[in-house]
């Protein structure tokens, strides 16, 4: 009698603790479960800027990454801050032993690098992206990058012109902007014409009409023969959005091929950070 008590009360707990897990589990939501309707460009814009995350401070308190250079593959770890317009942080870690090898402090006109490892730093421009990753950057795209945000200008101007350069589309369902002048490169590109190519480039936003959120991105430069393509991908509830926790990304060119599995693992939004960034004077400025 009294084993068939205790096997009652440890079935109970065993249900209760099954049940505490699938609560405290997040959602993943599914995408492409709602299919597109037609609306006007400058609708699908403002419900995109609406549905984006609106915060003052983007803590992500853990990541963890791989990353893919010309077949060399390696895994990190890592912390990412933001200061909404101003200050982008970054802590890479190695995967064990949670050792920081890398810190980099990015600003609308600076980059900043310290090397660890090598106990050396680095002071440049955006330049630095484009020769270490042949990946064409500013402040604002690698900050909407990473908070999956189309770019919001706070001049109304700018933005009527960003409606203005991009058509809204439904593909497969879900809404599109696409840059103008893709027809353009769509004739050139049934006629063989890929050197009359280089004064285009190719932009193109993928958003499920569910969540109201950029899925894909695809960025072809045909002057640099580049092509970057992002991915964001399980979407959950986070505060009053959603928010995805895989971010992914590839740069291919005709001599190389970068890509990066990005996961986010916390995130919180709107506290006070610090950005630390303390240069020891041991250590040696190179040039990049």
């Amino acid at each position: 009698m009294k084993s068939r008590i205790v096997f009652k009360y440890l079935f109970r707990a065993l249900v209760l603790t099954l049940a505490l897990f699938q609560s405290s589990c997040k959602t993943i939501h599914e995408l492409g479960l709602v299919s597109a309707k037609p609306i006007s460009d400058n609708k699908l814009y403002h419900l995109l800027i609406d549905s984006s995350l609106h915060y003052k401070s983007f803590y992500v308190k853990r990541f963890s990454a791989s990353y893919s250079m010309d077949g060399i593959k390696k895994k990190f770890k890592g912390s990412i801050k933001i200061q909404k317009d101003s200050i982008i942080w970054i802590s890479i870690t190695a995967p064990v032993g949670g050792i920081e090898v890398v810190r980099l402090l990015v600003t609308p006109d600076s980059i900043k690098m310290i090397n660890r490892l090598k106990k050396n730093y680095i002071v440049d421009d955006f330049d630095f992206f484009l020769e270490k990753a042949n990946i064409d950057l500013n402040f604002k795209a690698l900050e909407s990058i990473l908070t999956n945000s189309l770019f919001k200008s706070v001049n109304e101007e700018k933005d009527k012109a960003f409606i203005r350069s991009f058509n809204g589309k439904i593909f497969d369902d879900k809404y599109v902007f696409v840059s103008e002048k893709a027809r353009k490169i769509g004739r050139k590109l049934k006629k063989d014409k890929y050197r009359k190519l280089h004064r285009f480039n190719y932009q193109r936003f993928d958003i499920d009409p569910a969540l109201m959120r950029i899925t894909d991105i695809e960025v072809r430069d045909f002057e640099d023969a580049r092509n970057t393509k992002i991915q964001y991908r399980n979407f959950i509830n986070f505060e009053s959005n959603k928010f995805p926790q895989r971010l992914s990304f590839e740069v291919q060119d005709a001599k190389h091929l970068l890509s990066c599995d990005i996961k986010f693992n916390k995130v919180i939004l709107n506290e006070d950070l610090r950005f630390s960034f303390k240069i020891s004077n041991k250590y040696k400025r190179i040039n990049p």
